[in-house]
């Protein structure tokens, strides 16, 4: 073994330690083609290609930690949101209100594993749960509640609401994920939320076939709503907007956050811009 024959198994040694066997493999293949041919040019590539990789790679696994109780509650029950991998995406934005939900209305049942899930995960709460078939009627029990019309008609969506006692906590639209069915639902159960309700579309986009995003786009608009600021106000003025003029509109009000994820979408209700208890403490506008 010549001297660089040593110096290049310590490299390659040491960048499989560093990134594990399968990643090192899949570098290794990438790379070849880039070299001259000899192992000075793959060493020096290799070299490269796994700096590359460490500057890009973060120290987490994803945004939400694996292992969450409610992706645990999937595991258990099975629904099919949990292949999406919607269920760490639900446990950011309902960990910290499940013990105070009271209600959740799901729309779409075709078996009790969600409503079973949802069940455990709000240990105060209703679940009503929506279907237009009425075998779904046999998935009630417990806490659970059935109730069988289609998601289309307005004057269901308004049984659903009285059925719900006059008030949602959370909504979940899993029906039809037709598009013009998925934005009259919002239009009707959105503002029937809780003043801090949260509201779910799910399988919007191409995996219900709306290429075009028409649902998403719809959404999407609503964000203008959550960065309303008055016409004419001075920026500088910020930490005194304790509440909006009388032009301000119901979703500039009441649409405090839209949070989109692949194929789910999440709207948060709440009071803008009183939400904010240091504007009505009269905080300074420094920055910072």
């Amino acid at each position: 073994m010549n001297g660089y024959e040593g110096k290049s198994m310590a490299i390659r040694g040491m960048i499989r330690g560093l990134l594990g066997n399968r990643t090192y493999e899949l570098l290794r293949n990438c790379v070849r083609g880039e070299s001259t041919g000899s192992q000075r040019s793959l060493d020096k590539h290799l070299l490269r290609a796994a700096h590359d990789h460490a500057a890009v790679a973060s120290p987490w696994r994803s945004a939400v930690a694996p292992g969450d109780p409610l992706s645990q509650l999937g595991e258990k029950h099975g629904p099919t949101k949990r292949r999406h991998n919607y269920l760490p995406w639900y446990w950011q934005h309902f960990r910290d209100v499940r013990e105070q939900v009271r209600t959740v209305v799901e729309i779409g049942v075709q078996t009790d594993r969600s409503l079973r899930m949802w069940e455990e995960f709000f240990p105060n709460a209703m679940i009503l749960g929506v279907d237009i078939e009425p075998g779904c009627r046999q998935f009630e029990g417990g806490r659970r509640r059935i109730l069988i019309g289609d998601q289309s008609d307005p004057a269901f969506l308004q049984q659903i609401v009285h059925e719900a006692g006059g008030v949602i906590d959370i909504v979940i639209d899993d029906g039809s994920h037709i598009v013009e069915h998925q934005l009259k639902t919002f239009d009707v159960l959105f503002p029937r939320l809780s003043a801090h309700g949260i509201y779910v579309v799910e399988d919007t986009g191409g995996v219900v076939g709306d290429f075009e995003l028409r649902t998403v786009n719809a959404l999407k608009r609503l964000i203008d709503h959550v960065m309303y600021w008055p016409v004419g106000r001075d920026p500088a003025a910020w930490s005194t907007l304790a509440t909006f003029p009388e032009g301000a509109g119901w979703a500039d009000r009441n649409v405090v956050g839209v949070a989109f994820y692949r194929w789910i979408v999440f709207v948060l209700k709440g009071r803008n811009p009183e939400d904010n208890g240091f504007l009505a403490q009269g905080a300074d506008n420094t920055s910072g």
